[in-house]
């Protein structure tokens, strides 16, 4: 699993793929979860950073698979990414927690930087429900771009300039 996550030389079928991207999509969830459950655990998602090398990796893998150039992996990851910030923009404003939004608002009248600044890295008062909704919408979304994209690509049954070809499945 390590070389598959971790190592962008060779080439990664469509089912090693998904198994791959599960893995990567359930590890994302639970870091995305974690500062409902707690702030300090909230200072793991740093991990996260670990998790796009690995989404790069798995992305450039499957794009050798295909004949194709490992820089072939940003296009879904840039899809995903617009995804997720427009899905974002309109699904957090419907989980703002009302008092958040009315200290929030003081603050901002008041003038005070350091009061808005405080509000703003306290997580933008999203409920504790509204992260775990985002965090699953999250998911689903990832998934749908890794499996969508997946399946876009199709695999070189022969040897090429990336490897020997992956087994079929």
């Amino acid at each position: 699993m390590g070389n598959l996550l971790f190592s962008p030389s060779g080439r990664v079928g469509p089912t090693p793929f998904m198994k791959g991207a599960t893995i990567l999509i359930v590890i994302g969830f639970i870091l995305s979860i974690l500062p409902a459950l707690s702030a300090a655990l909230g200072m793991l998602g740093i991990i996260g950073i670990v998790l796009w090398w690995c989404w790069i990796v798995l992305w450039i893998k499957r794009y050798h698979d295909g004949g194709k150039s490992g820089w072939m992996c940003l296009v879904p990851i840039i899809v995903f990414i617009v995804a997720s910030i427009v899905i974002s923009l309109v699904l957090q404003p419907m989980f703002i927690d009302p008092e958040f939004a009315a200290r929030s608002e003081e603050a901002a009248a008041s003038g005070d930087l350091g009061a808005v600044m405080e509000m703003a890295m306290s997580g933008g008062g999203v409920s504790k429900a509204g992260i775990f909704i985002l965090a699953l919408v999250n998911a689903v979304v990832a998934y749908l771009v890794a499996f969508v994209f997946n399946n876009m690509i199709k695999s070189d049954p022969h040897d090429n300039q990336f490897g020997p070809a992956t087994p079929s499945m």
